[in-house]
Parts: structure tokens; sequence; C-alpha cells
């Protein structure tokens, strides 16, 4: 059983004349049905007091410098970060914490750490420092060959003893006499 009822309505979102086929029809189709939803959202978002929103980051400056320790809520609304990093910082050991409980507490001190300037270090100071002799040194290939060993085995016990590189060029070369104290029981040919 179907309707016969013709009512011309103007849509509340574009404006337009439309027939709607029931007494309730707003809107002229789904899609202006659908923006105006989007924009009722927006506002009811956009509506939240400014005093809320600013009142949680706003703290009194004399009373945080007062204080030796902050609250997880407190740094993240201080710096205007989530909770969530707060917790991978501390367990990375960016942050010094102490657990009075089940409360976790983050010093001033560590804070400040944070936010101190570290000089890099000049781009190859590594291979300033070290006083390589190009006829003591092996290439990393000539290093595979006299001792039997894979490149990636080869990289691993440099890592492991911190075993010192330079790179000239295209070549990478590394001390024999630092190799041989490692890799002298290894048998070569």
């Amino acid at each position: 059983m179907s309707s016969n009822i013709r009512i011309n309505k103007i849509c509340e979102f574009c404006g337009n004349e439309f027939i709607a086929q029931t007494i309730k029809t707003r809107f002229c189709s789904h899609k202006c049905g659908s923006k105006s939803y989007k924009v009722r959202k927006r506002q009811v978002t956009n509506d939240v007091p400014e005093e809320t929103s600013e009142g949680m980051r706003s703290y009194d400056l004399e009373v945080l410098k007062k204080q030796d320790f902050f609250t997880i809520v407190q740094c993240s609304q201080i710096f205007g970060i989530s909770r969530r990093t707060i917790f991978r910082m501390i367990a990375r050991n960016d942050l010094d914490i102490v657990k009075l409980g089940r409360r976790t507490l983050i010093s001033k001190h560590s804070i400040s750490n944070l936010f101190t300037v570290q000089k890099p270090e000049a781009e190859g100071s590594d291979n300033n420092t070290i006083d390589f002799d190009m006829d003591d040194c092996y290439t990393i290939t000539q290093a595979q060959v006299a001792y039997n060993i894979s490149q990636s085995g080869l990289y691993f016990i440099m890592k492991k003893y911190d075993i010192k590189k330079i790179t000239s060029g295209k070549y990478t070369y590394v001390q024999k006499k630092d190799l041989d104290v490692y890799l002298k029981g290894i048998d070569h040919e």
C-alpha cells in the first residue's frame, strides 16, 4: 500500500525545492542529509567552551617551578603529547621515573635533560682519530679470503668487538692486527 501524498518542501541543507514522499522528510537527497549531519557534528565538537580546553593546558608557571616531580598526565598536558608517548619515552629510558605505589612520577631534572642541546660530532671524526697505514690493512674482500669467512660473519665480528674500519673511495679497510686478534684461531689458507 503506497501513499499518493506529494508535498512540496524546501531542503534544509541546500535550499532547493523538492517533492517529499513523507511528512517527515527534511532533505532533498541522501547526500544533503549526510552533509547536514556532518555540519551538525562539527558544530557540537566546536561548541566546547574555550575555558575548558584552555584550562587543561594552562598551568601556573610559578607552581610548576616549585614542583620537583610531575605526573604522567601533567607532563602530557604541559608538552601537548599523549600519555602513551610519555610511556614510550619511559620505556626507552629517556625519562627517569619514581614509583610511589601505583603512581608514576617524572623528575624535573630528567625532563630538563630532554631539552639539553648536544653538539653533533663532526662527520668523519672517527676517521681522523684513527691513523690507518694502508699497507697494514685488508679490504673487506681481502679479509674474507684471508680468513675464509663470509661477509656477514666478518661484519658481525667487527661489530661485536668494535673493530674500527675506514672507508676510502669505494673500499672499506680494516687493520690486519685488529682482525688477527679475533680471527687467528680460524683456519685459513
